[in-house]
This record gives C-alpha cells, structure tokens and sequence, in this order.
C-alpha cells in the first residue's frame, strides 16, 4: 500500500490528535484530509445555523492544524457519494477512512448509500472505533470491557507532518451566515475548535469545575460552572480518552 492514496472523511472528529483514521493513512500512503459539507443535511430538522457556528469554528482550527502537517484540509459542498466519485475522477484509486459516527437516522442511511457505493466501485472503507460505542454486538454480554480497554489505550499523537496529496481543488468554506445552514438564531453560540475545547477543559478541571457538584441544579449559576464540553465532544474537537 505504499506510495497510494488514501482520502481521512472528518465528520465528527475535528481534530488532528487521538485520531486513528489519520495516523493509520498517514504509515501506509499519501494522505487527503476530506471535509463534506452536505446540503441535504442542513434541511433537517434537527440541524440549525448554531451547529454550523460551532462547527465553522471548528474547521478553521481544522485547517490549520492539517496544514501545518503539510496536507491542507479539502472542502467539498454535495451529496457525499457524488463527492467521492468525483474524487476517484481526479485521483484514480483510493482509500477511504473514517471514524464510525454516531449520529441521527439520515447520517445513518446515508453512511448505508456510503458503503454500497465503495463496494460498486471496490473503494476499501476502513471505520475504525470512536470513543465507546461498540457496533455489531450480538448481546451487551462484554460490552463494557471492550468499551474500558478501549479507553486505556494510549493516546494517539498527530504525525509532525503528513504526506500529503497535492493539486486538489477545494471548495471556499462558506461563511457562518450562508443561507444553506438555515435562517437567523437568537442568542450567544458556544465558540468551537480545537484551541477553545482545551481551554474550556483546562478551565473546568483547573476552576470551574470546583462548584460543580453545588452549583449544577441552579439554573442561574449551573452555566458556569458546568463542563461545557459536550459540543466538543459530540463534534470530536476533543476525544472522549482526552477527557478522560
């Protein structure tokens, strides 16, 4: 597998550290960090311009991470198999990786419609673990060892550099009041991306987090002195094993 290509889908993984999908592509190939910004999406209801404020954030923490490593992040906006085909176009033969994301019923489906277009075109998918869920279990029986031994695995490093794929067009990312994302939302959104998720973190273990067990039930204080941290999990600028 030297030497050939391989395509890393962020989805709900922002982030360079702890990210297996990435260093496992980065010992066998050249590396194309993806990011599809997916239309239908945005039209459910259960998505809001909010989310794409906090993930914006995020992305732009993205980018400059991956491009420091020297593999600058690829934005492309559409229906992600179109996406990918579109990218065997222009790259020829590839790999693609992932984490299993855990999401709602049309993420779910439309990683279904994902997986049988790479068997149609002998596209290998590698989907590896993330955080604790375990899928295809046939009981529960076990479930919370193999969740445990998950969870003390060492932390994955990011690589100093990447060896990246070049000459691949990008999309601009839209901006955080593009109308693809929905209309107008009242009120603060919690600000995302790497560099915010560690300080919000830091802040929890080192001052907030000190009141919490008294001040959670609050309503007025709770805010504060809560965690935060769950944004930031839910869209990976932090993995679960760093949290904990």
């Amino acid at each position: 597998m030297a030497g050939s290509n391989h395509i890393v889908w962020f989805k709900r993984d922002l982030r360079i550290k702890d990210h297996a999908p990435l260093a496992s592509s980065a010992k066998v190939g050249h590396v194309l960090p993806l990011y599809i910004i997916e239309p239908a999406l945005w039209q459910l209801p259960d998505s809001s311009r909010r989310h794409w404020h906090f993930i914006h954030d995020c992305l732009l923490d993205l980018q400059r991470d991956l491009a420091a490593l020297g593999a600058p992040l690829i934005i492309r906006i559409g229906e992600a198999t179109k996406v990918l085909e579109s990218l065997r176009h222009e790259l020829g033969k590839f790999t693609l990786w992932s984490h299993e994301e855990t999401g709602n019923g049309w993420t779910y489906d439309r990683d279904n419609t994902v997986a049988d277009w790479c068997r149609a075109q002998s596209v290998v998918w590698h989907e590896l673990p993330s955080n604790g869920l375990v899928r295809r279990l046939k009981s529960r029986d076990g479930w919370a060892k193999l969740r445990d031994d998950r969870m003390s695995m060492p932390i994955i490093q990011a690589h100093q550099s990447l060896p990246s794929i070049t000459d691949i067009e990008s999309h601009k990312l839209p901006n955080k009041n593009h109308p693809m994302f929905g209309g107008n939302d009242t009120g603060s959104v919690q600000v995302g991306g790497r560099t915010e998720a560690l300080r919000t973190l830091n802040s929890f273990l080192k001052e907030r987090g000190r009141n919490y067990m008294q001040t959670i039930s609050k309503p007025g204080i709770s805010a504060r002195h809560c965690s935060r941290l769950s944004p930031h999990i839910t869209f990976g600028t932090l993995s679960v094993r760093e949290v904990e």
